[in-house]
């Protein structure tokens, strides 16, 4: 069984073992390559980096089909390739969480299942759009083969698809269920209903049809609307359109009840057979509920809190995914705040539905992009207003020098001793506030990572209740990069930092 992990679930907030609020800030790290097993060529050194960049937790991407190449036969070296990885993340003090991860449903189409999972009823693979995402609506083999997985279909072996799976995470918990390192395994990244999902798109463009009819004056296709859609020029001049937020939630919204049944009926399901099977080896980490890909944009998720025998799991934690429609096009710097606002705001109203931390698994795709700065900033303002976690898309080689990364690499507080209430960094202003409310008895001390272009000066420090002062470090020797420490009180009081740093 699971020995006590490092960061459990307490209502909407993550907790350390010392009992201070801690956010979870840290980068996918998913290699998609079966060319190289999955595994890349990074070293311990990128895990040191990223605890120099503030980061502090890895979300560490699983492909079945390296992990499972044959029915019931676990890739020995692959696994070793994982191990090896959480070592360094171990060395360095960052806290890993598994992720199976998987686009298009399988490693026949982009990557994910196994060829031997992936049943297709010989359909064929449709890909005509502008994005890689497009092939969800447009290929018949995916949804073939996503509609098989859903209905536990028989692998070769005889054995159900989704049995099949829920014993490869079985096997992942096992071999990991004592290590201190994995604080978690997120379920599966960005489900996807199959062909259940097709009618939601019809309904995108039926509705968006008949309100720009109404709007313009003019009658409009629904079906050159899909066209349209599909060509990523006509993407941009529809996405346009819907910087009118009430315009855009009443069309998106149409999609919700499709989206709903999936969720609270097969996903669930599924979700429960993988959740059962590791909480018999492991009873004790989180385990990180994805919702459909619908939610990524902002329709709302139907998910439910996992219960087995009856009683509601311990240890959850809502893991969606937040992209504008930009994303993975020419104009992903065009993201629209309005949008991203809704995005999250809906995310924290299913937290709060659901009573369960939120760490956002997925956001970003920013790449080495120029001119994305200002929408990396957006989506940091949610994180702040929402008090969230997260885990950026992705760690590429080279990041440190991307246009957006300075708002990755960004003033927060990593862990507070009692509950955060507050905190912002305002890069146009220089400062960085962080309130939160200290509880009696508290004895480790609250820790803010301060970044070097920051331009950090004690000088420029307010602190209530600063008594027992603070204390300034750096990450690293000669790094440049920071961690400013704040001894506990020693009494229930609400406390106030607020540094002034220079603008570059």
């Amino acid at each position: 069984m699971g020995n006590k992990q490092h960061i459990t679930a307490q209502g909407n907030r993550f907790v350390d073992p010392q009992g201070r609020h801690f956010i979870l800030h840290g980068i996918n790290l998913v290699n998609k390559d079966p060319a190289v097993r999955y595994l890349g060529d990074e070293g311990p050194e990128l895990f040191a980096a990223m605890v120099d960049w503030g980061f502090n937790c890895i979300r560490l991407g699983v492909i079945w089909d390296g992990l499972e190449p044959e029915p019931g036969v676990y890739d020995e070296d692959y696994l070793q390739g994982i191990d090896q990885r959480i070592a360094w993340a171990r060395k360095e003090g960052l806290y890993v969480f598994l992720d199976m991860h998987q686009d298009l449903y399988s490693v026949c189409f982009s990557d994910g299942a196994p060829e031997w999972a992936t049943l297709t009823g010989n359909l064929p693979h449709v890909d005509v759009g502008g994005v890689w995402s497009d092939a969800y609506f447009t290929s018949p083999a995916v949804q073939s083969a996503l509609d098989h997985f859903w209905d536990n279909a028989p692998a070769p072996d005889g054995i159900g698809l989704q049995d099949h799976y829920a014993r490869a995470w079985q096997n992942l918990a096992r071999r990991y269920a004592t290590e201190p390192t994995v604080i978690g395994y997120d379920l599966m990244n960005e489900p996807f209903p199959g062909s259940a999902a097709a009618p939601s798109l019809d309904m995108l463009f039926a509705k968006g049809a008949e309100l720009l009819s109404v709007l313009d004056g003019k009658p409009y296709d629904a079906e050159e609307l899909s066209m349209q859609w599909l060509d990523t020029a006509g993407r941009f001049q529809i996405l346009q359109r819907l910087t009118d937020i009430e315009l855009y939630t009443r069309v998106i919204d149409v999609t919700q009840p499709v989206y709903a049944a999936f969720e609270q009926g097969k996903l669930m399901d599924m979700y429960q057979r993988v959740a059962q099977a590791i909480r018999e080896i492991d009873t004790s980490r989180l385990l990180f509920l994805e919702t459909s890909m619908g939610s990524n944009m902002g329709v709302y998720s139907g998910i439910q809190p996992l219960v087995l025998d009856g009683q509601r799991v311990t240890q959850q934690a809502y893991a969606p995914h937040g992209y504008d429609l930009v994303v993975d096009t020419p104009s992903i710097a065009e993201a629209d705040p309005g949008r991203v606002t809704l995005i999250f705001g809906r995310h924290n109203e299913t937290a709060q539905r659901l009573d369960m931390p939120m760490l956002v698994g997925e956001w970003g795709a920013y790449g080495h992009n120029p001119n994305t700065l200002p929408a990396t900033w957006d989506v940091v303002r949610q994180f702040e207003k929402l008090l969230c976690s997260d885990t950026y898309w992705a760690y590429e080689p080279g990041i440190e020098t991307f246009p957006c990364f300075q708002a990755l690499k960004r003033p927060y507080p990593q862990r507070v001793s009692g509950t955060l209430d507050s905190y912002r960094y305002d890069p146009r202003t220089g400062v960085f506030e962080c309130a939160w409310t200290e509880g009696d008895g508290m004895t480790a001390p609250s820790e803010f990572y301060l970044p070097d272009w920051f331009l950090f000066d004690r000088d420029k420090v307010e602190l209530t209740l600063a008594a027992g002062g603070f204390e300034v470090k750096e990450t690293h020797p000669d790094s440049g990069n920071l961690i400013l420490t704040v001894p506990p009180a020693g009494q229930a009081c609400a406390r106030r930092l607020v540094i002034r740093a220079d603008v570059r």
